[in-house]
């Protein structure tokens, strides 16, 4: 008995020193750990996309400054197309006198001109005919292109001492237009919803129209065939 009693009391102790050894392996220390998590860094947050009622505010506002800035561009562009109609009045009106005051003068050095040039090729037409040798003919044709040149020098000294004649103003400058902001689309509206399409501007005269959409044919004219009618009558019973 005596024995049997030493024999549990050392199995005992085997088994307390094997849970002793137990508890030093990294195994516990794991367990402990999962027991008690250290705090971990927490994530930063996104930025959120906006709502739709958020687009619609922020629409609204550049809606109404495109409606300033449209007004001012209206008037401006009205502006400077009504400063350039007068300064075009005025110059149809300058270069209208201009050309009465001096239309006598210009005709008369025109005329002039004229007549310098048919003596220049009478008198090369007349040193060709006489000419005998190459160099005979070589001195005419010098002869006529520099009487050309002296007549054509000649006029164009006299119609300098006239002064300049008026010139147009030039166009207005004007800036592009404003651009109208795109209106958010809202993400409850039924997928069967689209945007309306602003109907196409006014064509100009000589300017081909707007190309179909694509998948869409034109309409074509059907051709209308009166049924052919034949002399013989079908329905007509046999002879007797």
């Amino acid at each position: 008995m005596q024995s049997l009693r030493t024999l549990r009391i050392s199995t005992i102790a085997l088994g307390s020193a094997l849970v002793l050894t137990l508890g030093g392996l990294p195994g516990s220390a794991s367990a402990t750990e999962g027991a008690n998590p250290s705090p971990s860094a927490t994530p930063t947050p996104s930025a959120s996309p906006q709502s739709y009622q958020q687009q619609l505010d922020a629409y609204k506002l550049k809606l109404d400054e495109f409606k300033v800035a449209l007004e001012k561009w209206n008037l401006a562009r009205k502006a400077a197309e009504d400063a350039f109609k007068v300064e075009m009045d005025k110059f149809r009106v300058a270069r209208q006198a201009w050309d009465e005051t001096n239309s006598d003068f210009i005709e008369e050095i025109n005329d002039e001109f004229k007549k310098d040039l048919n003596k220049a090729r009478t008198d090369f037409r007349s040193s060709w005919a006489n000419a005998k040798s190459t160099e005979a003919k070589a001195a005419a044709r010098n002869a006529l292109n520099a009487a050309t040149l002296a007549a054509t020098t000649a006029r164009q000294v006299a119609l300098e001492a006239l002064g300049e004649p008026p010139t147009p103003p030039a166009r207005p400058n004007i800036p592009p237009r404003p651009l109208e902001p795109l209106k958010p689309i809202d993400p409850n509206a039924p997928k069967s919803s689209k945007r309306q399409i602003q109907p196409a501007p006014p064509m100009q005269p000589g300017q081909q129209g707007p190309r179909p959409p694509k998948g869409e044919k034109p309409e074509k004219e059907k051709d209308r065939k009166q049924p052919k009618t034949s002399g013989t009558n079908n329905n007509a019973g046999p002879s007797a």
